[in-house]
């Protein structure tokens, strides 16, 4: 243990060797002192190693057996240092050149080829591995016996790689083989013997023997702990293979006490990055995921699998596992696009590494059927179950845990395809058999009992599916807990069989448990995901929301409009209420992590704002799909980060309750409007009405003729040549289905607020024209609001003082375009047109007029706001920059932005040439989803000037900020923004969560209120719109009342009387 003595030692004795110029006796303590040194340093070992190597080489020469005995050290040295690829090919020289030199069956070459075919085993490379184990056995059995150590070895070795290779007949008999020779020669505590009873444990567990598996790995860890200790990898090893089969035996709770205990050993013996962490990494998140527990299971696989293959390689079995169970992970969040990706290339994958019948190549095949299965497409699954099956009973025969699972998909699937009969077969046989082996308390066994209730609900059997369902959920709560998808599911199943059977309160009872459980379970996934995932969870349960709905306006009593709007308050806006909490957390908790985050996520964004803007050209044409696709990876993965790390400081967050928004409401009424789909998949609306403390409940059923007349209203009111009455008529036409029902509640209320949904989001509803032919503005004070909870709670402390105007930018300024960045930019740009390149589309194409009224704009209000002693500052014309908003250090109170703004269509072209990328051969990719806040935006100084730039030059100050930009600005507090542009109320749709577009962006980046545009609004008339309003604003009058009461006198004169000039503009915001 003298490790510094010996050291000196070492060094004085190789000093003396070089100084006598004894070769000989220098080579002897080179290889002396490089085995010393690996013990300690493999670093500095390899430099002697190679020293050793070099002088032999000259001395002896390279075709001398110490010369190669020296390399195939050096080659060991690089394996320890975990450079497999140098390793590899100095280990196949090394075996290769000993066997010439003396011949295949010198017991030298042989060990070389044991090493080198070890390396193959330890690298995944089952296919290599195989023939190198059978020749080197062969060869060793007749040079050195049957029992010799290094024989014993190379079969246990060949014993495993044939497990892996699932081999499971050729294997076992070699595992017994060395396991009786072992023992009896090297005893029972010999790490030969230990090896082989974990890996013949291993066996046990492939082939669904599990509590033999159970019973040899206890014995493992028995004897490792009381030779090793319990710090040790091996003991760590021993207990993550303990939990792996508690796992499949559904004991979740011993798994994962197990799992933890063993990540954290084998964490603390080897770091988080060694190949042994990441396995029970991965293996500890494949039990969360089993669970339900997607929040704590996704941040495990990702970064597991990021190691993994940094480390091991693409093609290694861990890398391969990590990408399977990463698409499962996808799946269960309802991304299934993703899914199917990573489904299919881990197929392709296993076939090329381990064979097309391999037990995890049939795995994944099954898997993929399985996705397929969820997404409604029985017939892509079919074929595909029933070749997993054929080939899982060809290998484990009928009554294994695998095979079983196959037959009880297809049993599912051939449900689906409605032939009722082979489904009752197939799974009423796959119960009794999950049964038998398992018993009832497993979640195969419950996965089948679930199955073959839906079977009977649809073979018309109600009585017998009601037993079985309310069977499977109870033991479902025991064994696997309320967040579980298989508890979801039969809780859905057992609703909706007691509504079709009019059961309708219990039905109620067990739906509403369902949405609170439900609640529990986004409170806990959506906090700790990005916002593609968040949709992908909001939009995968949606119909769970939709059937509770319907119900609710079945039973049509006092419990419906309370529960219709508990769902509004828990689930409308859902995201936007998570992105702006996340965001506030941010700033409250004053966290120096979060910040990081914060930054990482704002340079990301940028990232993908300077590639969208440029769009694809020659240079990355074929790759621009895949550039689009990780960086929105990159950006989930970070706000999966920040949601996460936000988490610790959730408490101190207010939460919206019923009687707050009631409150809230004092004379006002409040219309609430709930988008949802009937079974049939057709869109429909209700509206919730709160007055008087009374809630009330209107159905209107299906959207389609509604949104039709407010395609046509919308249509109308742009149109120059319209006349007033044709607007009326068209304004009434609306009125009539949509508003009319409501006066039964609300006749008498003057203020009423209003949260849209749908389509509604885009309808200025002042506009609307009552059977006395007045507009709503003239009789009501119309108040648009996201969500009936920001009546009741505002999540920022609102700042208040300064005052900031954009106003007129210079669009034709070529100021950006004298820095040296963009001077070069240019110049490799014009070389390329030269050559006949063509230059990339993106945002590239975009080019305004000037407005000489919106630079007026900001001046007048800038006189109105010093007269009412309002700190002001003003950016026009050429000083109008985009890096003005990026330059804020404190959020202003108020905001106001006169420009051009815009909403571009989805690029239908991009997205078709992507999504034909996708389903073709070489780099499949889902399409980069044509994101909303990179296609809406506000135009700055310069834009016109740099709009061929784009993407080249710096995203901050290039003269165009994106939705998604303005994510990025600090305006936490801000109570104000007024976007004096075009289209800035547009955006994409989205059902239950409004519109993604500016308004959006400004709210998520903490604005409380928000003056947006529906259409390409008259300079000349916003110019007197803003004007009258900044007048009565500015004077002390509310934002919401001063609006109204400059439109109403607009809406008084005869130039301005049009609702094009009017009612272009909406305000949307909190009850301030």
């Amino acid at each position: 243990g003298l490790l510094e003595e010996a050291n000196v030692l070492y060094e004085q004795l190789l000093k003396q060797a070089q100084d006598t110029d004894q070769s000989e006796l220098a080579l002897l303590v080179l290889d002396a002192y490089a085995g010393f040194l690996g013990m300690i340093d493999p670093q500095m070992a390899e430099t002697v190693y190679e020293e050793a190597y070099q002088i032999s080489r000259s001395s002896l020469g390279m075709d001398d057996p110490q010369t190669i005995l020296r390399l195939q050290a050096l080659g060991l040295n690089q394996q320890d240092q975990g450079r497999f690829d140098q390793a590899e090919e100095i280990l196949r020289e090394t075996a290769n050149g000993l066997a010439q030199t003396l011949g295949e069956q010198d017991p030298d070459a042989l060990a070389a080829s044991a090493l080198l075919g070890a390396l193959y085993l330890n690298r995944g490379k089952l296919k290599e591995a195989q023939p190198t184990f059978e020749k080197t056995l062969s060869g060793q059995e007749q040079v050195l016996g049957d029992q010799a150590f290094e024989t014993l070895e190379t079969k246990e070795n060949l014993a495993e790689t044939y497990r892996q290779l699932g081999e499971y007949g050729k294997a076992e008999p070699l595992f017994l083989e060395v396991l009786t020779t072992a023992t009896a020669e090297l005893g029972e505590e010999d790490p030969l013997t230990i090896q082989t009873i974990s890996h013949l444990a291993q066996l046990y567990e492939d082939t669904g023997r599990l509590e033999e598996a159970l019973e040899q790995h206890r014995k493992v860890y028995e004897l490792e702990l009381a030779l090793l200790g319990e710090t040790h990898p091996n003991t760590a090893g021993d207990l993550n293979n303990m939990a792996s089969v508690y796992r499949r035996l559904g004991e979740y709770e011993k798994a994962e006490k197990h799992f933890r205990d063993a990540m954290r050993r084998m964490i603390t013996a080897l770091g988080e990055e060694s190949p042994q962490s990441v396995s029970v990494m991965n293996n500890l998140a494949l039990l969360l995921e089993n669970q339900g527990l997607y929040d704590e299971a996704e941040p495990l696989f990702k970064k597991s699998h990021a190691i993994s293959e940094q480390i091991q390689g693409s093609k290694h079995p861990t890398t391969l596992a990590l990408l399977n169970n990463l698409a499962f992970l996808y799946e269960s969040q309802g991304d299934f696009q993703r899914s199917e990706l990573n489904y299919e290339k881990v197929i392709e994958l296993n076939k090329e590494v381990y064979g097309r019948e391999h037990p995890n190549t049939i795995a994944s095949i099954n898997n993929l059927a399985y996705l397929y299965l969820r997404d409604d497409k029985p017939e892509k699954a079919e074929p595909r179950f029933t070749l997993a099956y054929d080939l899982w009973r060809k290998k484990f025969g009928e009554r294994h845990q695998n095979t079983l699972k196959a037959l009880n998909n297809l049993g599912r699937v051939h449900k689906n395809l409605g032939n009722l009969d082979t489904s009752e077969k197939h799974l009423t046989q796959a119960l009794e058999g999950r049964t038998a082996i398992f018993g009832k308390k497993h979640a195969d066994t419950l996965r089948s009992m679930n199955d073959l209730g839906e079977l009977l609900v649809l073979q018309e059997k109600p009585e017998e599916a009601l037993e079985l369902f309310e069977e499977t959920l109870e033991l479902e709560y025991e064994v696997l807990g309320k967040s579980h998808p298989y508890t979801f599911e039969t809780l859905n199943n057992l609703a909706q069989l007691k509504e079709d059977l009019g059961l309708l309160d219990e039905a109620f009872e067990i739906r509403k448990t369902g949405f609170e459980q439900r609640n529990t379970f986004f409170d806990r996934v959506l906090w700790v995901a990005g916002d593609n995932t968040r949709q992908s969870y909001i939009r995968l349960h949606k119909p769970e929301q939709d059937a509770y709905i319907q119900l609710l306006l079945n039973i049509d009593d006092e419990r419906t409009a309370e529960n219709l709007f508990q769902i509004s308050l828990k689930r409308k806006g859902l995201l936007l209420k998570i992105t702006s909490e996340t965001q506030q957390v941010v700033k409250m908790s004053g966290s120096p992590k979060l910040k990081k985050l914060t930054e990482d996520l704002t340079e990301a964004r940028k990232e993908l704002a300077s590639l969208t803007l440029a769009g694809p050209n020659d240079e990355n044409r074929d790759q621009f799909g895949e550039l689009v696709f990780k960086l929105e990876e990159k950006i989930n993965a970070l706000q999966l980060d920040l949601g996460a790390s936000s988490q610790v400081y959730r408490q101190t967050l207010a939460q919206a309750k019923p009687e707050e928004v009631l409150d809230a409401l004092g004379d006002s009424a409040l219309v609430d409007f709930l988008a949802y789909r009937d079974k049939e998949d057709i869109l429909k609306i209700l509206a919730l009405v709160g007055y008087q403390g009374e809630w009330f409940v209107f159905d209107y059923g299906e959207l389609e003729y509604i949104q039709i007349v407010i395609s046509e209203l919308r249509e109308i009111i742009q149109d120059e040549g319209a006349e007033d009455e044709d607007i009326k008529s068209v304004a009434y036409e609306l009125w009539e289905p949509l508003w009319s029902p409501l006066m039964d509640y609300i006749s008498d209320a003057e203020s009423i607020f209003i949260s849209p949904d749908s389509v509604l989001n885009v309808l200025p509803f002042d506009v609307l024209v009552d059977d006395s032919e007045s507009y709503l503005i003239e009789n009501y004070d119309l108040r648009i609001i996201s969500s009936s909870r920001d009546l009741a709670v505002n999540l920022v402390e609102p700042v208040s003082g300064d005052m900031l105007i954009l106003a007129g930018p210079d669009f034709d300024s070529k100021k950006l375009l004298e820095s040296p960045q963009a001077r070069e930019v240019s110049r490799k740009r014009s070389r390329s047109v030269a050559q006949g390149a063509r230059m990339g589309s993106g945002l590239r194409g975009l080019n305004f007029d000037p407005l000489p009224g919106a630079e007026k704009e900001g001046e007048v209000i800038k006189v109105v706001s010093d007269e009412k002693e309002r700190k002001t500052s003003i950016f026009t014309l050429q000083s109008a920059e985009e890096q003005q908003l990026r330059k804020i250090t404190r959020p202003p109170e108020v905001l106001h932005i006169a420009t051009h703004g815009f909403f571009l269509k989805e690029d239908e072209k991009l997205s078709k040439r992507i999504q034909g990328l996708a389903r073709g051969g070489g780099n499949r990719l889902p399409p980069p989803a044509d994101n909303p806040l990179l296609r809406a935006g506000l135009a700055f100084t310069g834009l016109n000037a740099n709009a061929p730039l784009l993407g080249e030059i710096d995203t901050d100050n290039d003269g165009v900020l994106t939705a998604m930009e303005v994510l990025n600005l600090d305006l936490a507090g801000t109570q104000l923004v007024v976007l004096s542009a075009c289209e800035t109320g547009l955006g994409e749709i989205h059902e239950g969560e409004g519109v993604y577009g500016l308004r959006r962006s400004f709210q998520e980046a903490g604005v409380s209120n928000v003056v947006n545009s529906f259409w390409e609004v008259s300079d000349a008339g916003t110019q007197l719109l803003m004007t009258k309003f900044y007048a009565k604003f500015l004077g002390g009058m509310p934002a919401r009342e001063a609006m109204r009461e400059a439109r109403l006198e607009m809406l008084e004169t005869l130039e301005w009387s049009a609702p094009y000039y009017w009612s272009a503009f909406v305000l949307v915001g909190r009850n301030s």
